[in-house]
Protein backbone atom coordinates (compact mmCIF):
# COMPACT_ATOMS: atom_id res chain seq x y z
CA UNK A 1 0.00 0.00 0.00
CA UNK A 2 1.28 3.51 -0.88
CA UNK A 3 1.93 5.57 2.24
CA UNK A 4 0.50 9.06 2.68
CA UNK A 5 3.33 11.60 2.10
CA UNK A 6 1.84 13.94 4.72
CA UNK A 7 2.25 11.30 7.41
CA UNK A 8 5.75 10.44 6.21
CA UNK A 9 6.79 14.12 6.36
CA UNK A 10 5.37 14.58 9.85
CA UNK A 11 7.07 11.41 11.12
CA UNK A 12 10.34 12.73 9.73
CA UNK A 13 9.84 15.93 11.72
CA UNK A 14 9.10 13.95 14.89
CA UNK A 15 12.39 12.06 14.56
CA UNK A 16 12.72 9.04 16.82
CA UNK A 17 9.47 9.57 18.70
CA UNK A 18 8.08 6.16 17.69
CA UNK A 19 9.82 2.84 18.07
CA UNK A 20 8.16 1.46 14.90
CA UNK A 21 7.60 4.45 12.56
CA UNK A 22 6.83 2.16 9.61
CA UNK A 23 3.85 0.69 11.49
CA UNK A 24 2.64 4.18 12.49
CA UNK A 25 2.97 5.39 8.88
CA UNK A 26 1.12 2.34 7.56
CA UNK A 27 -1.75 2.53 10.08
CA UNK A 28 -2.26 6.31 9.78
CA UNK A 29 -2.11 6.20 5.95
CA UNK A 30 -4.62 3.33 5.88
CA UNK A 31 -7.06 5.34 8.03
CA UNK A 32 -6.65 8.52 5.95
CA UNK A 33 -7.26 6.65 2.69
CA UNK A 34 -10.28 4.74 4.05
CA UNK A 35 -13.90 5.88 3.74
CA UNK A 36 -14.27 6.42 7.51
CA UNK A 37 -11.19 8.64 7.80
CA UNK A 38 -11.40 10.63 4.58
CA UNK A 39 -12.26 13.83 6.51
CA UNK A 40 -9.26 13.53 8.85
CA UNK A 41 -6.03 15.50 8.43
CA UNK A 42 -2.65 14.58 9.98
CA UNK A 43 -0.75 17.03 12.15
CA UNK A 44 1.52 17.41 15.16
CA UNK A 45 0.15 18.50 18.53
CA UNK A 46 1.10 18.14 22.21
CA UNK A 47 -0.59 15.34 24.13
CA UNK A 48 -0.97 15.95 27.88
CA UNK A 49 -1.03 12.67 29.79
CA UNK A 50 -2.80 11.97 33.06
CA UNK A 51 0.45 12.26 35.03
CA UNK A 52 1.01 15.77 33.70
CA UNK A 53 3.69 14.87 31.13
CA UNK A 54 3.34 16.44 27.71
CA UNK A 55 4.87 15.26 24.43
CA UNK A 56 4.37 16.22 20.80
CA UNK A 57 3.03 13.35 18.71
CA UNK A 58 1.10 12.62 15.53
CA UNK A 59 -2.58 13.59 15.64
CA UNK A 60 -5.39 13.01 13.14
CA UNK A 61 -7.86 15.90 13.29
CA UNK A 62 -11.17 16.24 11.51
CA UNK A 63 -14.62 14.72 11.56
CA UNK A 64 -16.13 11.27 11.57
CA UNK A 65 -19.66 10.47 10.45
CA UNK A 66 -22.39 9.41 12.87
CA UNK A 67 -26.02 8.61 12.07
CA UNK A 68 -28.60 9.82 14.58
CA UNK A 69 -32.34 9.54 13.97
CA UNK A 70 -31.84 8.95 10.26
CA UNK A 71 -29.62 12.01 9.80
CA UNK A 72 -25.85 11.97 9.19
CA UNK A 73 -23.74 14.34 11.29
CA UNK A 74 -20.03 15.09 11.31
CA UNK A 75 -18.47 14.82 14.78
CA UNK A 76 -15.24 16.73 15.44
CA UNK A 77 -12.51 14.46 16.88
CA UNK A 78 -8.77 14.47 17.60
CA UNK A 79 -7.06 11.05 17.44
CA UNK A 80 -3.60 11.11 19.06
CA UNK A 81 -1.03 8.37 18.46
CA UNK A 82 1.02 8.39 21.72
CA UNK A 83 4.79 7.73 21.74
CA UNK A 84 4.25 4.10 22.75
CA UNK A 85 2.00 3.31 19.77
CA UNK A 86 1.16 0.59 18.67
CA UNK A 87 1.79 -1.01 22.07
CA UNK A 88 -0.20 1.78 23.71
CA UNK A 89 -3.72 2.40 22.33
CA UNK A 90 -4.67 5.65 20.55
CA UNK A 91 -6.04 8.52 22.62
CA UNK A 92 -9.15 10.31 21.24
CA UNK A 93 -10.86 13.56 22.21
CA UNK A 94 -14.18 15.15 21.17
CA UNK A 95 -13.82 18.75 19.97
CA UNK A 96 -16.67 21.23 20.27
CA UNK A 97 -17.90 23.57 17.56
CA UNK A 98 -19.85 26.80 18.07
CA UNK A 99 -23.02 26.42 20.18
CA UNK A 100 -22.12 22.75 20.95
CA UNK A 101 -21.75 21.26 24.43
CA UNK A 102 -20.72 17.91 25.92
CA UNK A 103 -23.34 15.73 27.51
CA UNK A 104 -22.86 15.33 31.21
CA UNK A 105 -22.18 11.83 32.60
CA UNK A 106 -21.82 10.32 29.14
CA UNK A 107 -20.86 6.64 29.28
CA UNK A 108 -17.94 6.90 26.81
CA UNK A 109 -16.82 10.56 27.01
CA UNK A 110 -15.29 12.33 30.03
CA UNK A 111 -15.81 15.90 31.09
CA UNK A 112 -12.56 16.88 29.33
CA UNK A 113 -13.76 15.33 26.04
CA UNK A 114 -11.58 12.21 26.29
CA UNK A 115 -13.13 9.13 24.65
CA UNK A 116 -13.32 5.82 26.56
CA UNK A 117 -14.17 2.81 24.40
CA UNK A 118 -14.08 -0.95 25.11
CA UNK A 119 -12.18 -1.33 21.85
CA UNK A 120 -9.26 0.83 23.06
CA UNK A 121 -9.48 -0.66 26.57
CA UNK A 122 -8.91 -4.14 25.07
CA UNK A 123 -6.33 -2.85 22.55
CA UNK A 124 -4.10 -5.53 21.00
CA UNK A 125 -1.42 -4.29 18.58
CA UNK A 126 -1.54 -7.54 16.58
CA UNK A 127 -5.30 -7.66 15.96
CA UNK A 128 -6.63 -4.09 16.39
CA UNK A 129 -6.37 -1.19 13.94
CA UNK A 130 -7.23 2.50 13.69
CA UNK A 131 -9.92 1.89 11.07
CA UNK A 132 -11.77 -0.56 13.30
CA UNK A 133 -11.43 1.86 16.23
CA UNK A 134 -13.04 4.71 14.20
CA UNK A 135 -15.82 2.35 13.08
CA UNK A 136 -16.45 1.36 16.72
CA UNK A 137 -16.44 5.04 17.77
CA UNK A 138 -18.93 5.94 15.03
CA UNK A 139 -21.19 3.04 16.02
CA UNK A 140 -21.13 3.94 19.73
CA UNK A 141 -21.75 7.67 19.17
CA UNK A 142 -24.50 6.98 16.61
CA UNK A 143 -26.42 5.20 19.36
CA UNK A 144 -25.70 7.92 21.94
CA UNK A 145 -24.25 11.22 20.62
CA UNK A 146 -21.83 12.83 23.11
CA UNK A 147 -22.67 16.46 22.17
CA UNK A 148 -25.74 18.64 21.80
CA UNK A 149 -26.50 22.19 20.58
CA UNK A 150 -28.36 25.17 22.10
CA UNK A 151 -30.20 27.95 20.29
CA UNK A 152 -28.25 31.23 20.24
CA UNK A 153 -29.55 33.91 22.65
CA UNK A 154 -31.52 36.77 21.00
CA UNK A 155 -29.48 39.98 20.63
CA UNK A 156 -30.63 43.06 22.61
CA UNK A 157 -31.95 45.72 20.22
CA UNK A 158 -30.15 49.04 20.23
CA UNK A 159 -31.94 51.95 21.94
CA UNK A 160 -33.79 54.27 19.56
CA UNK A 161 -31.81 57.32 18.54
CA UNK A 162 -32.74 60.66 20.11
CA UNK A 163 -35.06 62.98 18.15
CA UNK A 164 -33.56 64.87 15.29
CA UNK A 165 -32.58 68.52 15.53
CA UNK A 166 -35.43 69.63 13.18
CA UNK A 167 -38.09 68.31 15.56
CA UNK A 168 -36.61 70.41 18.34
CA UNK A 169 -36.63 73.45 16.06
CA UNK A 170 -40.28 72.94 15.00
CA UNK A 171 -41.48 72.37 18.53
CA UNK A 172 -39.54 75.36 19.86
CA UNK A 173 -40.93 77.72 17.16
CA UNK A 174 -44.49 76.74 18.07
CA UNK A 175 -43.86 77.32 21.74
CA UNK A 176 -42.08 80.67 21.21
CA UNK A 177 -45.29 82.27 19.92
CA UNK A 178 -47.14 81.49 23.15
CA UNK A 179 -44.34 81.52 25.82
CA UNK A 180 -42.36 84.29 27.36
CA UNK A 181 -38.68 85.19 26.91
CA UNK A 182 -37.58 83.02 29.89
CA UNK A 183 -39.13 79.92 28.29
CA UNK A 184 -37.24 80.67 25.06
CA UNK A 185 -33.91 80.65 26.89
CA UNK A 186 -34.75 77.30 28.53
CA UNK A 187 -35.70 75.73 25.19
CA UNK A 188 -32.47 76.93 23.63
CA UNK A 189 -30.44 75.22 26.40
CA UNK A 190 -32.38 71.96 25.95
CA UNK A 191 -31.78 72.08 22.22
CA UNK A 192 -28.03 72.44 22.73
CA UNK A 193 -27.95 69.47 25.18
CA UNK A 194 -29.91 67.26 22.79
CA UNK A 195 -27.56 68.17 19.95
CA UNK A 196 -24.53 67.10 21.99
CA UNK A 197 -26.12 63.74 22.91
CA UNK A 198 -27.03 63.12 19.28
CA UNK A 199 -23.46 63.76 18.18
CA UNK A 200 -22.08 61.42 20.84
CA UNK A 201 -24.54 58.71 19.77
CA UNK A 202 -23.57 59.14 16.11
CA UNK A 203 -19.89 58.87 16.97
CA UNK A 204 -20.50 55.71 18.96
CA UNK A 205 -22.49 54.19 16.09
CA UNK A 206 -19.79 55.12 13.58
CA UNK A 207 -17.07 53.66 15.84
CA UNK A 208 -19.07 50.44 16.29
CA UNK A 209 -19.64 50.17 12.53
CA UNK A 210 -15.97 50.78 11.82
CA UNK A 211 -14.93 48.22 14.45
CA UNK A 212 -17.33 45.70 12.98
CA UNK A 213 -16.09 46.37 9.46
CA UNK A 214 -12.48 46.08 10.67
CA UNK A 215 -13.31 42.80 12.38
CA UNK A 216 -15.02 41.51 9.24
CA UNK A 217 -12.06 42.66 7.15
CA UNK A 218 -9.65 40.93 9.52
CA UNK A 219 -11.77 37.77 9.43
CA UNK A 220 -11.88 37.89 5.63
CA UNK A 221 -8.13 38.46 5.51
CA UNK A 222 -7.57 35.60 7.96
CA UNK A 223 -9.82 33.35 5.89
CA UNK A 224 -7.95 34.38 2.75
CA UNK A 225 -4.57 33.78 4.41
CA UNK A 226 -5.76 30.43 5.73
CA UNK A 227 -7.02 29.49 2.26
CA UNK A 228 -3.67 30.56 0.80
CA UNK A 229 -1.81 28.51 3.40
CA UNK A 230 -4.02 25.50 2.78
CA UNK A 231 -3.54 25.91 -0.96
CA UNK A 232 0.21 26.19 -0.46
CA UNK A 233 0.24 23.16 1.83
CA UNK A 234 -1.88 21.27 -0.70
CA UNK A 235 0.56 22.16 -3.44
CA UNK A 236 3.48 21.13 -1.23
CA UNK A 237 1.72 17.86 -0.41
CA UNK A 238 1.04 17.25 -4.09
CA UNK A 239 4.66 17.98 -4.93
CA UNK A 240 5.82 15.79 -2.06
CA UNK A 241 3.46 13.05 -3.25
CA UNK A 242 4.83 13.33 -6.80
CA UNK A 243 8.43 13.30 -5.56
CA UNK A 244 7.68 10.36 -3.33
CA UNK A 245 6.00 8.48 -6.18
CA UNK A 246 8.96 9.22 -8.46
CA UNK A 247 11.42 8.03 -5.81
CA UNK A 248 9.27 4.99 -5.12
CA UNK A 249 9.09 4.20 -8.84
CA UNK A 250 12.85 4.58 -9.18
CA UNK A 251 13.39 2.41 -6.13
CA UNK A 252 11.02 -0.24 -7.48
CA UNK A 253 12.75 -0.06 -10.87
CA UNK A 254 16.15 -0.43 -9.20
CA UNK A 255 14.90 -3.35 -7.10
CA UNK A 256 13.44 -5.05 -10.16
CA UNK A 257 16.69 -4.53 -12.09
CA UNK A 258 18.70 -5.93 -9.19
CA UNK A 259 16.41 -8.92 -8.92
CA UNK A 260 16.59 -9.56 -12.68
CA UNK A 261 20.38 -9.18 -12.63
CA UNK A 262 20.64 -11.51 -9.65
CA UNK A 263 18.33 -14.02 -11.32
CA UNK A 264 20.32 -13.93 -14.56
CA UNK A 265 23.62 -14.36 -12.69
CA UNK A 266 22.22 -17.31 -10.75
CA UNK A 267 20.74 -18.79 -13.91
CA UNK A 268 24.10 -18.37 -15.72
CA UNK A 269 25.98 -20.10 -12.91
CA UNK A 270 23.41 -22.86 -12.76
CA UNK A 271 23.58 -23.32 -16.54
CA UNK A 272 27.39 -23.47 -16.44
CA UNK A 273 27.36 -26.05 -13.68
CA UNK A 274 24.71 -28.07 -15.56
CA UNK A 275 26.75 -28.00 -18.79
CA UNK A 276 29.91 -29.01 -16.92
CA UNK A 277 28.06 -31.88 -15.28
CA UNK A 278 26.62 -32.96 -18.65
CA UNK A 279 30.10 -32.82 -20.23
CA UNK A 280 31.55 -34.94 -17.43
CA UNK A 281 28.66 -37.40 -17.80
CA UNK A 282 29.27 -37.57 -21.54
CA UNK A 283 32.99 -38.32 -21.05
CA UNK A 284 32.13 -40.94 -18.46
CA UNK A 285 29.59 -42.50 -20.83
CA UNK A 286 32.23 -42.72 -23.57
CA UNK A 287 34.66 -44.46 -21.23
CA UNK A 288 31.91 -46.74 -19.96
CA UNK A 289 30.96 -47.57 -23.54
CA UNK A 290 34.55 -48.60 -24.30
CA UNK A 291 34.66 -50.75 -21.17
CA UNK A 292 31.35 -52.38 -22.02
CA UNK A 293 32.51 -53.15 -25.58
CA UNK A 294 35.71 -54.66 -24.22
CA UNK A 295 33.78 -56.74 -21.69
CA UNK A 296 31.39 -57.90 -24.46
CA UNK A 297 34.38 -59.13 -26.49
CA UNK A 298 35.83 -60.89 -23.41
CA UNK A 299 32.48 -62.47 -22.65
CA UNK A 300 32.16 -63.65 -26.25
CA UNK A 301 35.58 -65.30 -26.01
CA UNK A 302 34.65 -66.85 -22.69
CA UNK A 303 31.39 -68.08 -24.20
CA UNK A 304 33.28 -69.87 -26.96
CA UNK A 305 35.72 -71.29 -24.40
CA UNK A 306 32.84 -72.44 -22.19
CA UNK A 307 31.17 -74.12 -25.17
CA UNK A 308 34.39 -76.05 -25.82
CA UNK A 309 34.58 -77.04 -22.16
CA UNK A 310 30.95 -78.15 -22.24
CA UNK A 311 31.65 -80.34 -25.24
CA UNK A 312 34.65 -81.82 -23.48
CA UNK A 313 32.61 -82.42 -20.31
CA UNK A 314 29.86 -84.05 -22.34
CA UNK A 315 32.39 -86.36 -23.96
CA UNK A 316 33.97 -87.23 -20.60
CA UNK A 317 30.55 -87.74 -19.08
CA UNK A 318 29.65 -90.16 -21.80
CA UNK A 319 32.88 -92.06 -21.24
CA UNK A 320 32.17 -92.24 -17.51
CA UNK A 321 28.63 -93.45 -18.17
CA UNK A 322 29.94 -96.15 -20.46
CA UNK A 323 32.52 -97.15 -17.84
CA UNK A 324 29.84 -97.21 -15.15
CA UNK A 325 27.69 -99.46 -17.30
CA UNK A 326 30.61 -101.84 -17.73
CA UNK A 327 31.52 -101.66 -14.05
CA UNK A 328 27.94 -102.31 -13.06
CA UNK A 329 27.94 -105.66 -14.76
CA UNK A 330 31.28 -106.59 -13.17
CA UNK A 331 30.09 -105.51 -9.69
CA UNK A 332 26.94 -107.55 -10.04
CA UNK A 333 28.92 -110.63 -10.98
CA UNK A 334 31.38 -110.08 -8.13
CA UNK A 335 28.62 -109.50 -5.62
CA UNK A 336 26.90 -112.66 -6.69
CA UNK A 337 30.07 -114.69 -6.34
CA UNK A 338 30.86 -113.13 -2.94
CA UNK A 339 27.40 -113.82 -1.63
CA UNK A 340 27.76 -117.40 -2.64
CA UNK A 341 31.11 -117.88 -0.91
CA UNK A 342 30.56 -115.65 2.19
CA UNK A 343 29.81 -117.06 5.68
CA UNK A 344 28.26 -115.58 8.79
CA UNK A 345 31.47 -114.33 10.45
CA UNK A 346 31.61 -112.05 13.48
CA UNK A 347 32.20 -108.33 12.89
CA UNK A 348 35.22 -108.32 15.17
CA UNK A 349 36.73 -111.12 13.14
CA UNK A 350 36.48 -109.25 9.88
CA UNK A 351 39.23 -106.74 10.86
CA UNK A 352 42.38 -108.71 11.73
CA UNK A 353 45.75 -107.07 12.44
CA UNK A 354 48.68 -108.01 10.29
CA UNK A 355 51.32 -108.05 13.00
CA UNK A 356 51.74 -107.54 16.73
CA UNK A 357 52.21 -103.75 16.45
CA UNK A 358 48.94 -103.39 14.56
CA UNK A 359 47.19 -105.60 17.06
CA UNK A 360 48.59 -103.50 19.91
CA UNK A 361 47.48 -100.24 18.17
CA UNK A 362 43.98 -101.69 17.63
CA UNK A 363 43.71 -102.65 21.29
CA UNK A 364 45.01 -99.28 22.54
CA UNK A 365 42.62 -97.36 20.22
CA UNK A 366 39.65 -99.39 21.46
CA UNK A 367 40.70 -98.80 25.09
CA UNK A 368 41.08 -95.00 24.48
CA UNK A 369 37.63 -94.87 22.89
CA UNK A 370 36.19 -96.81 25.81
CA UNK A 371 37.74 -94.34 28.31
CA UNK A 372 36.21 -91.43 26.35
CA UNK A 373 32.79 -93.09 26.62
CA UNK A 374 33.28 -93.65 30.36
CA UNK A 375 34.17 -89.95 30.95
CA UNK A 376 31.16 -88.91 28.91
CA UNK A 377 28.78 -90.97 31.01
CA UNK A 378 30.45 -89.71 34.21
CA UNK A 379 29.63 -86.14 33.11
CA UNK A 380 26.05 -87.19 32.36
CA UNK A 381 25.79 -88.71 35.83
CA UNK A 382 27.09 -85.45 37.38
CA UNK A 383 24.51 -83.44 35.45
CA UNK A 384 21.76 -85.86 36.50
CA UNK A 385 22.85 -85.64 40.16
CA UNK A 386 23.71 -89.32 40.45
CA UNK A 387 27.29 -88.64 41.62
CA UNK A 388 28.81 -85.70 43.37
CA UNK A 389 31.40 -83.29 41.96
CA UNK A 390 34.31 -84.56 44.05
CA UNK A 391 33.80 -88.15 42.95
CA UNK A 392 33.42 -87.05 39.34
CA UNK A 393 36.65 -85.06 39.39
CA UNK A 394 38.58 -87.84 41.06
CA UNK A 395 37.48 -90.47 38.55
CA UNK A 396 37.91 -88.13 35.57
CA UNK A 397 41.45 -87.29 36.70
CA UNK A 398 42.30 -90.98 36.98
CA UNK A 399 40.77 -91.92 33.61
CA UNK A 400 42.30 -88.94 31.83
CA UNK A 401 45.76 -89.85 33.11
CA UNK A 402 45.31 -93.41 31.87
CA UNK A 403 44.01 -92.19 28.49
CA UNK A 404 46.97 -89.82 28.16
CA UNK A 405 49.41 -92.72 28.63
CA UNK A 406 47.48 -94.85 26.11
CA UNK A 407 47.59 -92.08 23.48
CA UNK A 408 51.29 -91.48 24.10
CA UNK A 409 51.85 -95.22 23.61
CA UNK A 410 49.84 -95.05 20.34
CA UNK A 411 51.94 -92.17 19.07
CA UNK A 412 55.13 -94.04 19.86
CA UNK A 413 53.93 -97.19 18.07
CA UNK A 414 52.78 -95.12 15.08
CA UNK A 415 56.27 -93.60 14.76
CA UNK A 416 57.84 -97.07 14.85
CA UNK A 417 55.49 -98.32 12.13
CA UNK A 418 56.13 -95.25 10.00
CA UNK A 419 59.93 -95.58 10.32
CA UNK A 420 59.78 -99.28 9.45
CA UNK A 421 57.76 -98.50 6.30
CA UNK A 422 60.32 -95.88 5.29
CA UNK A 423 63.13 -98.35 5.75
CA UNK A 424 61.31 -100.89 3.63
Amino acid sequence: MVQDPRVTTLLGRLGGMYRDPARVDRDASSLLKSSVGIHLTPGIAPLVLNNGDSSHCLVLQGTIAIVFRGMTYQLLVDIYLPPGYPIRPPVSYIRLAENMYLKENHQHVGSDGMVYLPYTHEWNPRTHSLIEMVVAMSSVFSADPPVFTRAAAATTPLPPPPPAYSSYVSSSSNNNNSNSSSAAVTNQNEMMASTDSEQRYLQEQIAAIMAKEAEEANSAAEVSRKADREEEERKQQIEAQKEWEIKKCEQVRADVNNQIRSYLLDFTEETKSTLSADWRDQEQLKQTKKQIEKEIIDLSDKKIELKNHIQTIDAKTKEIQDWLEESKDVIQKTTKETSDTSTNDDVDDICQPVNKLNAQMLELSAESAALTDVMYFLDRGLYAGQIDCATNLKMIRKLAKKQFLIRAHLIKINRIVTNSKQLI
